[in-house]
């Protein structure tokens, strides 16, 4: 007997298939802002976009080698090196693990919009958390003092989308 896997929203952790499909668009418009706010140029420019391309589909973030973007640009390991500090430097690029380097080892990096403190992806984030503590706030009160206490404190969750 053979079991069926989970969909790719719940195995990703997702609690439903619009909260991914969200978390998705928001990663395409910050891919966007990013590309047309970068003032890289050349090489570095196709570092930056190469990087979105390997992007994971529903997070900024990225995990690759020197090597990797080596071939994948077609150019020599000095410039991969010097368009990604480059990159680190305005802000595009944060390395997050394994950025110590050395050959062939992986760097998982976090892609962002240079210049901007946060990207749309983190406001989607911080929509969604917002919603989820209202929600619980909500259903915690409601449970305790029944939801007509609840409604005078907080207000019709309907107004909020709840």
């Amino acid at each position: 007997m053979t079991q069926k896997r989970a969909p790719k929203w719940q195995r990703q952790g997702y609690r439903s298939d619009e909260e991914y499909r969200a978390a998705c668009s928001a990663t395409k418009k910050t891919r966007r802002a990013a590309m047309a706010a970068t003032k890289a140029e050349y090489t570095t420019a196709r570092v930056l976009e190469k990087m979105w391309d390997e992007a994971d589909f529903d997070k900024p973030r990225v995990t690759i080698t020197k090597e990797q973007l080596m071939g994948l640009c077609r150019c020599s390991l000095w410039s991969v090196k010097r368009a990604l500090i480059e990159l680190r430097e305005e802000g595009s690029v944060k390395p997050y693990k394994g950025w110590e380097g050395g050959r062939g080892k992986p760097t998982t990096w976090w892609l962002s919009v240079p210049g901007g403190a946060s990207t749309p992806v983190d406001d989607q984030i911080e929509r969604m958390e917002a919603k989820r503590d209202r929600e619980a706030a909500w259903n915690f009160l409601k449970g305790k003092y029944g939801p007509l206490k609840a409604l005078e404190l907080m207000g019709d969750p309907e107004d909020s989308g709840i």
